[in-house]
């Protein structure tokens, strides 16, 4: 559960720190107060970017923590945040925009932003009147359905075939593509493969090709600077091995009588001996050089081919000889292309009974599934004063795809006589609220998200239906700790802890605070709720009243 969360510099907070209650915790305020800053708060150390978010004081760094109570072994599991857990179930999420830098810790530890959004996710789910709209998004519903079903592995071992049908018809199709153009394809494909054997460039040494090339070209040259080499090396009177020789001489003539120089000698004759070895390898070398105009010329076309076909087919030879295995493979699937497709078509074919028998088994236990989801929520509808209410979970055939072969709807008729439609069709903004509160009560189950958060949930319902909702919230909020946005009297009665929150001017500045109420308080602020900024005696007796039944 959120323990404690800790606000400074952000947007018209200046520094606040605020503990929950496990269970249902209220925001209630004068429109425009400031109640929903707090949840912008949560929604930013969450990890969510805050379009047109700004601090005013922008010298400041703004940060919000979040700390969070683990229990059970809750996100043991998942292996990126694993290492960021403690042993007492801590769990401190930060976020801090500084000089117009984010950064983000969990538990003190720098993490990215994603990282941060992924813990999140676990963490906390919002509610608010945008999001909604998942709820009433058709394309959502076969997820929410998969999670009451409890389908992973089902699903996992129908992945497993699909992926290999996905496979056979994405060849198919492109096989039927390439049909229509066979031919000219055909021409084309058998142009660029022998162009490429031709150069027989497969076991091809490129670097040794272009130095014998440079040998070559160059042999002359390379001619006149070997001998020039070898005539001070050894060749003229004045020679360096003719030097060395005489000076090894009179170094052997010097030790006989002091023999301390005897490691000079022998550096010396050590010195001679290379230099005869570079003679010897030098004479080698120069002897190999010769000029072959016929070899040059073939040479360089060769290089000349080598860069065309680079220039062509890649900026490697590596790369020419991708293209050429994969331009083979497609021309002899051409040459072969009637083969081909029997073979496709039969494995498709001996493929088709064993993906429609995996994804057959979680279709018929999303059927079931379907029925007692239609049930439970029927139930809570009525429990929240839709009396009439039906609600379907439509499963219907579709082809193949990664998420099986059904198309799954939520329908519902709120009234009798009217019939039965997808449920963005049929709800208002209240309804809507009913509608989601009923879903996520049915779902609690499967959903391991700690924490709710409501925004403005009583949007479009009247106080008749506050109390009802308050009291489907309070019910929620004995298994998830629930925090909410409220305008009215009604949900707030039923808090475990209530804020209240105001807007004054400090020193030219705006400032929102954040109050807990207590006792005579709290049947203040109730009172002033229902008749206003002027409280009564009429709307004390009934705060007084509703807190008494919302404590029964």
């Amino acid at each position: 559960m959120l323990t404690q969360l800790h606000i400074k510099n952000f947007a018209l907070i200046d520094d606040l720190t605020l503990e929950f209650s496990g269970q249902m915790n209220v925001l209630t305020g004068e429109t425009g107060a400031g109640k929903s800053i707090l949840i912008d708060a949560i929604r930013f150390v969450l990890g969510e970017r805050m379009d047109g978010f700004r601090s005013d004081a922008q010298e400041k760094p703004c940060q919000v923590e979040a700390a969070f109570e683990l229990q059970g072994g809750f996100l043991q599991n998942q292996s990126a945040l694993e290492p960021y857990l403690s042993e007492d179930g801590l769990f401190v999420l930060r976020r801090e925009i500084s000089l117009g830098k984010t950064r983000a810790w969990i538990n003190n530890r720098l993490v990215s932003l994603s990282l941060l959004k992924e813990a999140g996710a676990y963490l906390i789910d919002i509610h608010g009147q945008h999001d909604h709209q998942r709820l009433l998004d058709s394309s959502s519903h076969l997820d929410i359905l998969d999670r009451f079903a409890k389908v992973d592995s089902l699903k996992a071992d129908y992945a497993v075939f699909y992926e290999q049908y996905a496979r056979l018809k994405k060849e198919q199709e492109e096989l039927a593509a390439l049909e229509e153009h066979k031919e000219r394809e055909l021409d084309v494909l058998k142009y660029q493969v022998d162009e490429i054997e031709r150069a027989e460039i497969r076991d091809l040494n490129e670097e040794a090709l272009e130095l014998e090339r440079m040998r070559l070209a160059n042999s002359e040259k390379l001619a006149e600077i070997v001998s020039h080499a070898l005539a001070v090396l050894d060749e003229n009177e004045a020679s360096a091995d003719s030097a060395l020789s005489e000076a090894v001489r009179d170094l052997k003539g010097l030790v006989k009588f002091d023999t301390s120089v005897e490691k000079i000698k022998a550096d010396c004759e050590s010195v001679q001996y290379s230099i005869q070895e570079t003679v010897a390898a030098l004479r080698d070398y120069r002897e190999k050089l010769t000029f072959d105009p016929d070899r040059l010329k073939d040479l360089e076309k060769k290089a000349d081919l080598l860069e065309h076909l680079k220039r062509k087919y890649g900026g490697t030879l590596s790369k020419v000889l991708e293209f050429y295995k994969e331009a083979k493979a497609k021309y002899d699937k051409l040459i072969d292309m009637d083969v081909t497709k029997k073979d496709l078509h039969k494995e498709l074919l001996d493929l088709g009974p064993k993906l429609r028998e995996a994804a057959l088994k979680f279709s018929e236990k999303r059927k079931k599934a379907g029925a007692l989801l239609k049930k439970t929520i029927e139930a809570e509808l009525k429990d929240l004063q839709i009396a009439h209410a039906e609600f379907e979970v439509r499963v219907e055939k579709t082809d193949f795809s990664s998420e099986g072969m059904d198309r799954v709807e939520f329908l519902a008729r709120l009234n009798p006589g009217h019939p039965m439609l997808g449920i963005a069709k049929i709800i208002s903004g209240g309804e809507a609220s009913r509608v989601m509160l009923a879903m996520k009560k049915a779902l609690m189950q499967v959903d391991p998200v700690p924490v709710l958060i409501f925004d403005e949930i009583d949007t479009d319902i009247g106080g008749r239906l506050g109390h009802v909702t308050g009291q489907k919230l309070k019910s929620i909020s004995g298994e998830r700790q629930v925090l909410l946005v409220t305008h009215l009297p009604q949900i707030a009665s039923f808090a475990d802890r209530h804020f209240k929150v105001t807007k004054s001017v400090q020193k030219g500045r705006t400032l929102v605070q954040y109050q807990v109420l207590e006792g005579e308080a709290k049947v203040r602020e109730l009172a002033q709720m229902m008749s206003g900024q002027q409280e009564s005696d009429i709307s004390r007796r009934h705060a007084e009243e509703m807190l008494d039944r919302a404590t029964k």
